[in-house]
């Protein structure tokens, strides 16, 4: 889709002349084309119409429309000053409320209109000039004085008026100036006050004469610093002017409404493309009808473009067209909003030649060229240079939009984000992604441009042009990198092999360069802690406590090397293998740190952006020369990593896992050594994920079952072929139960049995080395199996207590106390149990049918828990029947507390899953027969949910029928079978299938009773379709029409009667439809809701009783008439009626009857009559005399004269009632 097609595209390619207005056709362009927004009208009529008009006496004042260049204030003036003076221009106006509004200026002033351009007078001169000529023009002569012949203008204004009127007694005087300010500006002091003085005197001289002056202005007096050195003189003028003012909404109104007009079709397209960006910037879903109507101008150009301190002419509506015409023919791009904003601006203001004359404007130019050119030759992420561009150039914008061009003041990154409408392709639609990644791009500009010319505000967090800015930190380090120390760039080494590792913690020792570190033993996929540190052995402090190895990362520079034996704990890696290119980096990266450190201010975050890009280099350096560039040493074999990974795949891609990797290689045979029957884990076990794999394996004991889970279990020997868990092939799982299989009856395994401290912090076990997390897990693994309980300091662990195992505090199972063999089942309980389930209590005895038994009574339990929770259902209901509770209150919550029990209890049953478990089963038989008594509280609820099924349809018809229905027998019927239902749900044992369809017949008689009722009744109240018929014919038939005609004669008629038919005709209701299949679901109609109990009167034979009432009132309304006419004051008014008038009372007056079709002429008639007519005769000689005069006369003399003539023949008289005679 492209521009041109979203669009209805209608430039402003021109600025308008306010001269221009002069000739009828322009002014005639100008009113029809302009665009006004409601908050320009109303300011125009709340301000500068009452300022304008002088029918209605007020304090009359100048008015100045103020508006930038390019705005439309020309056009504005041009428009107002067109309508004051042509009263049909008001025709082409669009605003509706401005055009009613604006007659009270339209075609009732003469106008003057004209600009102001170089010039030395002075503005009384000026202005009184232009009037003079004007004046000339007008066949008005009239020479006003010079400043010096008098002591003010104020009385030679009033005299020349004076004159003026004489002319155009019924006009004022409409003086419009444009360019105004430009002139101003360029006053002397002296000039300046008198210049303001006169303005003064032109707003005192509107309030006592009709003479009106408007001018437009650039940006207002009253609020400018430039004129602050005539304040006294400005808060006079100030005193006799009003002043509007063109705003950004003004402005927006123009550019939606005219340069970017669109319609509906084009809008939704556009919508539903800046929907999908909503996620992305702020206020755009609350804006989205104002990004709409302004696409593809982004509403801050607007805004942005008003505060822009050029001298030059900004033109917006004239930039904005040109903007868009150079776009109509691209397509809008699918990935990307497509929105212009201010950032564009900058080309016109760097491409235009005039600008360089202001030394500031000129000084942004050439700052913001400089940074373009470091963009365009130095940004290293090409993929972000476009909007790199676009800020450099938004924020070349924002210099020349706050006055003072060194002010701290410009963009924050929300600024760039949402006034921008910066955008990059991203993975997710984020806002908080592509803050970031605006961000990314700032922080790759001022390293770009190593500073220069940009300048973060912490205090308002905006970036700003800091034109300042250009210190050469480049030479500062170069001289810094010459001299630096090789113990220094030792130091800053360190640094760049930290950052190479993305190495982020803290040092273990302070100031000692080491490191704790962690390394994977690949052999049995488990992390292994250590050491790192930085520099030579001999430097290193004594660690503790001891760990399973130490990295060294010795020094390259300088002549301390290290010749030493090596520990089969120790790797060395040695920086040899290097070139020129990479010791520059790492000297230059010295270098620029050391300035660092010694700077402030924004020279910091200079040399660290400079000391970043070094230090990035050197980095890419030793990752692309990794495998060669260093020489690894261990037990006595000094080799590059290629070497030591020579069997391995390539493919580690960062700096760390090669060291990781070759450290891992060499130490792989030490730790086999340490730690010989540890475990070899598939899933990696570190720090940081060993408790969260812990979990998952306890979880996976009680039930929740994961991959990881498994995986874990699995590594430990503790799971089957089909995932089942099965110690019994553990060979860990073996050792323990051996260690508990040796011990005496009910001894328990101690923890200090099974522990033994290491390296003064760590607990491993005695055997495999295993730490105390996977010696619990084997641990529940045999719970599980039933093989053993385990002891905490809480609890005491069994088989059904896994899921609450799972569940509790992971550090006091770690700190468990002792284990030790469980005891046997409890047969007799669980044969009663059995019972009551309805199960063979000899499965559970015998225990090779044991496992089996367990799945039948779970899967029992689970069909009564059903059976429960439907009982549940239907107390927690509405229990209800015909209003009446099924069930007391006080047996319902003993009901529902026994159920709650139940279902408790089987639910706690659930946990004896397996034949293990039900060693540790705690209930007796005789709680056992007590919670299963709940049983008979089932029944019961079933019975009364059947029976409540099968009355309550019945019931709750009738409760609603009882409502409608007000039939004594029938209502007895009703009352008598209430209080049978009742008292047979006092004894819900005694109900069986009799007693409900005995019941439900009886209900449905009673129902079908009340449906023949209800039908008889609605037929007497309702009309039917013919009566339906009948009543549309009195309603549209010629008597009901002239009556209703007739109540247009006033004084004469008597409505009320007819009123009172009508509203008695449409009151009758109509309803046709009703059968009785409608009233099976349904106690009153569905059609027209008919309720007996409203007492509405019966329909029949109303119907005749309104025709006879009609047909009299038709008859007494012509008697009435006919006397009217009759009487002689009336008689003779007849003639003087509009023939038509005569023509339509011919039936009346000489049949004696009314006219077939009473119509509004008939009506007319009547009225005049009755008010009385007033004839005035005047002669041809009159009218020849007063009109025609003496000599030829032009069109508008004719007309003038003959209006005269006809207001004075008719003043003081009801125009209405005149009747004019030729004698």
């Amino acid at each position: 889709m492209k521009y041109k097609d979203l669009v209805n595209f209608d430039p402003v390619e021109s600025i308008i002349k306010l001269t221009d207005t002069n000739k009828k056709q322009d002014a005639e362009r100008f009113v029809r084309t302009y665009v006004m927004s409601d908050s320009m009208a109303d300011a125009l009529i709340n301000i500068v119409l009452p300022q304008l008009q002088f029918e209605n006496t007020v304090d009359n004042k100048g008015i100045f429309i103020v508006g930038n260049y390019g705005t439309g204030k020309s056009h504005l003036m041009s428009v107002i000053s067109a309508i004051a003076e042509n009263k049909d221009m008001l025709d082409l106006m669009k605003n509706e409320r401005f055009k009613k509004e604006a007659e009270c200026i339209a075609g009732k002033f003469e106008v003057l209109r004209f600009e102001i351009g170089a010039s030395k007078m002075d503005l009384r001169d000026i202005v009184t000039r232009e009037i003079e000529k004007d004046l000339y023009k007008r066949e008005i002569e009239y020479k006003f004085p010079s400043m010096e012949e008098v002591s003010n203008t104020t009385d030679s204004l009033v005299e020349m008026m004076n004159l003026f009127q004489e002319k155009y007694p019924d006009k004022g005087y409409l003086i419009v100036v444009d360019e105004l300010l430009d002139y101003l500006r360029h006053l002397s002091e002296q000039k300046m006050v008198l210049a303001l003085t006169f303005l003064r005197e032109m707003g005192e001289v509107s309030k006592v004469t009709r003479i009106r002056f408007m001018a437009g202005l650039q940006e207002s007096l009253f609020e400018s610093g430039q004129f602050s050195f005539v304040a006294d003189s400005l808060n006079r003028v100030k005193a006799r002017f009003e002043q509007i003012m063109i705003k950004k909404q003004d402005i927006s109104y123009v550019v939606s409404e005219r340069i970017l007009k669109k319609n509906e079709r084009q809008k939704a397209w556009i919508r539903e493309h800046l929907v999908k960006f909503g996620p992305l910037y702020k206020n755009l879903a609350d804006r989205l009808e104002e990004y709409v109507n302004l696409f593809p101008i982004h509403p801050s150009y607007i805004e942005t473009f008003e505060k822009v301190y050029i001298a030059e002419k900004r033109e917006v509506l004239k930039t904005i067209s040109i903007t868009i015409k150079n776009l109509l023919e691209k397509e809008v791009p699918e990935d990307d909003t497509g929105i212009i904003s201010y950032d564009s601006y900058w080309d016109f203001i760097k491409d235009n030649p005039g600008m360089k004359s202001d030394a500031d404007i000129r000084e942004v130019i050439e700052k913001s060229g400089v940074l373009e050119s470091l963009i365009e030759h130095s940004y290293t992420r090409p993929q972000y240079k476009p909007m790199a561009k676009r800020i450099i150039y938004a924020l070349s914008v924002k210099r020349l939009t706050t006055g003072d061009i060194h002010a701290p003041l410009g963009l924050t990154v929300d600024n760039m984000k949402d006034d921008l409408f910066l955008y990059t392709p991203m993975p997710e639609m984020e806002e908080s992604f592509l803050k970031t990644t605006i961000e990314t791009v700032m922080k790759e500009i001022l390293k770009t441009v190593s500073g220069q010319f940009i300048t973060y505000n912490r205090d308002n967090e905006q970036y700003y042009l800091d034109l300042k800015k250009d210190i050469d930190y480049d030479a500062k380090i170069q001289a810094r990198a010459d001299f630096i120390e090789d113990e220094d760039i030792n130091k800053y080494y360190y640094s760049i092999i930290l950052k190479a590792m993305e190495w982020e913690r803290p040092e273990y020792v302070g100031g000692r360069r080491i490191y704790q570190y962690e390394l994977i033993w690949e052999e049995r996929n488990v992390e292994r802690r250590g050491y790192l540190f930085m520099g030579l052995p001999n430097e290193r402090t004594t660690a503790q406590p001891p760990r399973d190895f130490y990295i060294y990362f010795l020094p390259p520079y300088g002549n301390n090397r290290h010749d030493g034996m090596t520990q089969p704990d120790e790797v060395y890696f040695e920086f040899v293998n290097r070139d020129e290119k990479v010791d520059e980096y790492i000297r230059m990266y010295a270098a620029t740190m050391s300035m660092y450190d010694m700077s402030s201010g924004s020279s910091k975050s200079v040399y660290y952006d400079k000391a970043m890009a070094y230090q990035k280099k050197a980095v890419e350096w030793i990752l692309e020369h990794i495998k060669e560039c260093f020489e690894v040493r261990y037990d006595g074999e000094c080799r590059t990593i290629l070497y030591w990974l020579k069997s391995r795949a390539a493919v580690e891609v960062t700096i760390k896992d090669y060291i990781d990797m070759t450290a891992s290689t060499c130490l792989s045979p030490y730790f086999a050594e340490k730690y010989p029957d540890y475990p070899r884990f598939s899933v990696l076990v570190t720090q940081k994920n060993t408790r969260e794999l812990f979990k998952s394996a306890i979880n996976y004991i009680a039930g929740k079952k994961t991959d990881m889970g498994a995986k874990v279990l699995d590594s430990l020997g503790l799971l089957d072929e089909d995932k089942n868990i099965s110690p019994e092939h553990s060979k860990y799982a073996k050792h323990f139960i051996n260690l508990i299989n040796k011990l005496p009856e009910q001894q328990v395994l101690n923890r200090d049995d099974i522990f033994e401290w290491v390296n003064t912090d760590e607990e491993l076990d005695k055997k495999f080395k295993l730490e105390p997390w996977w010696v619990v897990v084997i641990m529940a693994s045999l719970i599980y199996s039933g093989d053993i309980t385990l002891t905490t300091s809480a609890k005491k662990y069994d088989a059904t207590m896994l899921e609450e195992m799972a569940a509790d505090n992971t550090a006091d199972l770690l700190q468990f106390k002792h284990c030790q063999r469980p005891m046997d089942i409890p047969i007799e309980a669980l044969k009663c149990l059995f019972k009551y389930l309805e199960l063979p209590p000899g499965q559970i005895t015998n225990p090779n049918t044991r496992a089996a038994a367990v799945e039948m009574m779970l899967k029992r339990i689970d069909d009564i828990i059903g059976k429960i929770i439907d009982a549940q259902k239907f107390m927690y209901g509405e229990i209800n029947i015909w209003g009446k509770p099924v069930i007391n209150e006080s047996k319902k919550q003993n009901y529902k507390e026994a159920l709650l029990r139940f279902r408790d209890f089987l639910d706690s049953l659930k946990k004896y899953n397996t034949p293990a478990k039900l060693k540790n089963f705690k209930p007796t038989s005789g709680e056992i027969e007590d919670y299963f008594k709940a049983l008979e509280i089932i029944k019961e609820l079933n019975i009364l949910k059947s029976f409540k099924q099968e009355i309550d349809p019945y019931a709750s018809y009738l409760a609603s029928a009882e409502l409608v229905l007000k039939d004594e027998a029938w209502g007895k019927k009703v009352a008598y079978i209430k209080q049978e239902i009742e008292s047979i749900l006092k004894e819900p044992g005694g109900i069986d299938d009799d007693i409900s369809r005995r019941l439900t017949s009886r209900l449905r008689q009673i129902k079908d009773e009340y449906i023949q009722k209800y039908m008889e009744l609605h037929k007497k109240h309702r009309l039917d379709l013919s009566g339906d018929e009948r009543k549309k014919k009195i309603l549209n038939g010629n008597i009901k029409q002239n009556l209703e005609k007739l109540t247009g004669i006033k004084d004469i008629i008597p409505q009320g009667k007819f009123k009172e038919q009508i509203d008695r005709l449409s009151s009758l209701k109509v309803c046709f439809a009703l059968i009785e299949d409608n009233m099976k679901n349904t106690a009153a109609c569905p059609y027209c809701n008919f309720n007996p109990a409203d007492g509405e009167r019966a329909v029949f034979g109303e119907l005749d009783s309104i025709e006879d009432a009609l047909d009299k009132l038709y008859e007494e309304w012509k008697n009435i008439l006919v006397n009217f006419i009759d009487d002689p004051r009336v008689s003779e008014n007849i003639s003087f009626l509009r023939e038509e008038q005569q023509k339509a009372l011919k039936p009346l007056i000489n049949s004696r009857t009314l006219p077939e079709k009473v119509d509004a002429v008939f009506v007319s008639a009547i009225n005049d009559l009755s008010r009385g007519l007033e004839k005035i005769e005047v002669s041809a000689r009159d009218i020849e005399s007063k009109v025609f005069g003496s000599g030829p006369s032009t069109l508008e003399d004719l007309k003038k004269r003959f209006m005269d003539f006809l207001d004075e023949i008719s003043r003081g008289r009801d125009a209405g009632k005149i009747r004019i005679i030729l004698k």
